[in-house]
């Protein structure tokens, strides 16, 4: 874990909570909107000066409430999912798929991706859940379909495809999780 005191500064001088913060603002930003509008109007003859200072002191109090609130990352679509990842991350789990049913002949084919998504997780430093889970579906509603064609043909196609991308939603995922798990077990410090 981080250390996220640099963060929170406002906790060394007294936690404070959502409702008297919320307050706090509609009180800033209330008076200071009655403060420019009586200054405005009691001073309209001495100029533009008060407008401006009014304004520089309106523009400090949100500058001041701004800084103490904590900044949220953006988030954007390239860095929640990358596509290129996706599609390698398909083609080895296809392969693992095929070389499980290869190997083992009856769930062979779970085993296989499990075990791909496992070393892909070990391998691997950045974490790609996303990528993971939709390339596991993706291989597994695809393979299930068409090892399943008769059945898909007969009427049962979206029973097969539920089944094809649950399987390999889930094996994608807890075999990606303990990859990464082992993963930060082993290049984990001992205390």
């Amino acid at each position: 874990m981080s250390d996220r005191s640099d963060e929170f500064v406002e906790a060394d001088r007294g936690e404070r909570s959502t409702d008297e913060l919320l307050e706090e603002t509609e009180r800033l930003l209330s008076g200071s909107n009655a403060e420019a509008d009586a200054d405005s109007s009691a001073d309209a003859s001495a100029g533009t000066s008060t407008d401006t200072a009014s304004t520089d002191t309106e523009s400090a109090k949100r500058t001041s409430l701004r800084s103490r609130l904590p900044s949220l990352p953006r988030l954007s679509l390239e860095t929640a999912f990358s596509p290129k990842a996706f599609l390698a991350l398909v083609g080895a789990l296809g392969v693992g798929f095929f070389a499980g049913e290869l190997v083992i002949p009856i769930a062979g084919q779970i085993v296989g991706m499990l075990a791909v998504a496992f070393a892909i997780g070990l391998a691997t430093s950045k974490r790609r859940y996303l990528e993971v889970g939709a390339a596991g579906a993706a291989v597994g509603g695809v393979a299930a379909v068409v090892s399943n064609a008769v059945l898909a043909v007969a009427g049962s196609g979206r029973a097969v495809l539920a089944v094809g991308v649950t399987a390999g939603l889930v094996a994608c995922l807890v075999g990606y999780y303990f990859g990464r798990d082992l993963r930060n077990g082993l290049f984990q410090e001992i205390e």
